[in-house]
């Protein structure tokens, strides 16, 4: 046992296990977005596995200018691999740092995309910002895209829950 669960243990001890009951419940709201987030990168109707596919089919030269569907197959496949490892680990710290670089990755991409105009950043991209300012862009797409969303919501919540869960255990 090391000292952070010996210490943990005695907390827990100290309040008659509220805090065990607290933190289970933060590990499985913790496990469910996560795996909610990595299924909607892989589910994504536009970037997501089936599209993958298709672009490796007709053209794998394709993602080079526009790399999401092979990073959201690999993060969320890394994801759900992270919740299923996580589970029995004695130390669940590095895997709930891992799911926050993550998490923190899809929302800093998402606005790194958008606000750059669709990865003008990329070579051989022109910025396309439908002639709005940059952060305009970026509520124009969140509000008119629920499954955009619904993962940033859920990567917010993924990353609350994994830095709770870090300051508990």
């Amino acid at each position: 046992m090391s000292a952070d669960d010996s210490s943990a243990t005695a907390r827990d001890s100290l309040d008659g296990g509220a805090a065990t009951l607290t933190t289970r419940r933060l590990r499985y709201l913790g496990a469910a977005l996560a795996t909610l987030v990595a299924l909607l990168h892989l589910l994504d109707p536009n970037h997501g596995l089936l599209e993958l596919f298709a672009l490796l089919y007709a053209n794998p030269r394709v993602l080079v200018f526009d790399p999401r569907p092979a990073a959201f197959v690999v993060s969320a496949t890394a994801l759900l691999v992270g919740v299923s490892l996580s589970r029995n680990a004695p130390n669940r710290r590095p895997y709930y740092v891992a799911g926050i670089v993550v998490a923190l990755t899809y929302v800093v991409g998402y606005l790194a995309w958008h606000l750059t105009g669709h990865g003008g950043f990329l070579p051989g991209r022109e910025p396309l910002l439908h002639g709005v300012a940059p952060v305009a862009n970026v509520v124009r797409h969140l509000t008119s895209d629920p499954w955009a969303a619904a993962s940033m919501a859920s990567e917010l919540g993924l990353i609350a829950t994994l830095v709770a869960l870090l300051r508990r255990e």
